[in-house]
This record gives structure tokens, C-alpha cells and sequence, in this order.
């Protein structure tokens, strides 16, 4: 019966990959803080003011390939999801919503220069 056997002698790729993961993140992560920062910008134009609190408490914030976006204000949620007596008024979603193509491309481009650095 015929048989065959391969036998690695130099693994190039294996230090590649474990190189990548900590590319990655050094890549993806300042694309991924642009488009935070203008998605708070557009959530700060769109959310509903009083005294102002509210706008000052929306953030981002990236660590590697997280972006976490939102109010920290108590009351956040009743103005984004509304109550039994009052409408939603986004602000959030919005802001997300509006950037979901750049969030795709910004991650995009960062693995394609993690592959090329």
C-alpha cells in the first residue's frame, strides 16, 4: 500500500501568526478611536440638553479591537429608550447606526496593515 510522509523543517509561518495577534491590535485600535470620537461628536449634536450633563457624560473608550460607546448619566436610558410617559429621544443608536460602515472599514484597514507590517 503506498504511503507518504512530510517532515517540517523550518515552520516560518507559526511566529508570523503569533506576531499578528499584538499587530492587530496595535493597528486596529487608532482606527477604531477615530470613529469613536466622531461618534460621540454626532451623539453630543443629536441628544436633547437642559443643563448639559448628559452630553458631557457620553464617551468612548478603546482597548484593542473593543470599542465600548455610551452615557454614563443615570438618566441616559429614559432618554434613549424613553419611559411610559415620555418618547425616546436617541442619541446613541443613531450615532452607532450612522457609523457602522466606517466602524467595518476601520477594521478593515487595520488588518490589512497588520498583514502588511
Amino acid at each position: 500500500m503506498p504511503s507518504w510522509s512530510a517532515k517540517i523543517i523550518t515552520d516560518t509561518v507559526t511566529p508570523k501568526l503569533a506576531a499578528f495577534s499584538g499587530r492587530l491590535d496595535r493597528e486596529v485600535e487608532p482606527e477604531l478611536d477615530a470613529v469613536g470620537a466622531d461618534m460621540e461628536d454626532h451623539a453630543r449634536s443629536l441628544v436633547r440638553v437642559r443643563t448639559g450633563f448628559l452630553q458631557s457624560t457620553i464617551y468612548h473608550r478603546v482597548s484593542g479591537l473593543v470599542l465600548d460607546f455610551g452615557a454614563t448619566a443615570d438618566y441616559a436610558s429614559y432618554n434613549e429608550f424613553g419611559t411610559s410617559r415620555m418618547l425616546p429621544q436617541p442619541f446613541i443608536r443613531p450615532a452607532l447606526d450612522a457609523s457602522e460602515q466606517r466602524l467595518l472599514d476601520a477594521i478593515r484597514v487595520g488588518c490589512l496593515n497588520a498583514l502588511t507590517t
